[in-house]
């Protein structure tokens, strides 16, 4: 509790309230990265298999680095095997693979033949690489149940929304239609008091 309770300059009370709406908002935001999440891989691979190779995500794939290689080895390893289907193993692979994907190292080998054609628009690796990434430190803090209340939330948010418009309108226009995250935004301060702090909402 001690972040909340620095937060709030040390009332209990109102560090549990900041600890309750933080997990609320974090519970959000995850359904969004949800949906964010599986439309990125999903167009990440269907644009390799059709531009670059149909057999890409494998342990021996040539297109992929070494340390690319391991990541999916270890997936198939978790999806059953050698025999496991090409879905199992796109369940299993990490958020942070489909972001490295987009890193330097991959302009040449999947950027320019096939994932800038994976996007809607003018889109420019390098800005959407870090877009990903800022999403991708969301999501693990999310996932590990750290605070998130120290972020600026509506920044992430529009960040979610705009990539997953880049992935496909109609992504990013269900991720709008749906997500709580706005509410809880508006309905959610903290506020700082003379002495401890206090949250309203």
């Amino acid at each position: 509790m001690a972040p909340y309770l620095q937060a709030v300059g040390g009332e209990w009370d109102a560090a549990l309230a900041l600890y309750d709406a933080n997990a609320r908002v974090s519970a959000a935001f995850f359904e969004s990265i949800h949906y964010l999440e599986v439309g990125l891989r999903n167009a990440i691979n269907d644009a390799v298999t059709a531009r670059v190779d149909p057999d890409w995500l494998t342990a021996g794939s040539p297109v992929l680095t070494a340390n690319s290689r391991g990541v999916v080895a270890a997936a198939q390893r978790h999806a059953g095997g050698l025999g496991a289907s090409r879905d199992k193993v796109i369940a299993e692979l990490p958020f942070g693979f489909w972001w490295s994907l987009l890193a330097d190292e991959y302009n040449r080998r999947l950027w320019q033949p096939a994932l800038r054609h994976a996007f809607e628009g003018s889109v420019r690796r390098r800005v959407l690489h870090a877009g990903l990434d800022e999403v991708r430190r969301l999501r693990n803090r999310i996932a590990h149940h750290e605070p998130i209340h120290t972020r600026d939330l509506a920044t992430d948010y529009r960040r979610v929304v705009d990539i997953a418009n880049r992935v496909g309108p109609a992504l990013g226009d269900h991720i709008a239609a749906i997500s709580r995250v706005p509410a809880l935004l508006l309905a959610t301060t903290v506020e700082p008091g003379e002495a401890a702090g206090q949250v309203t909402g």
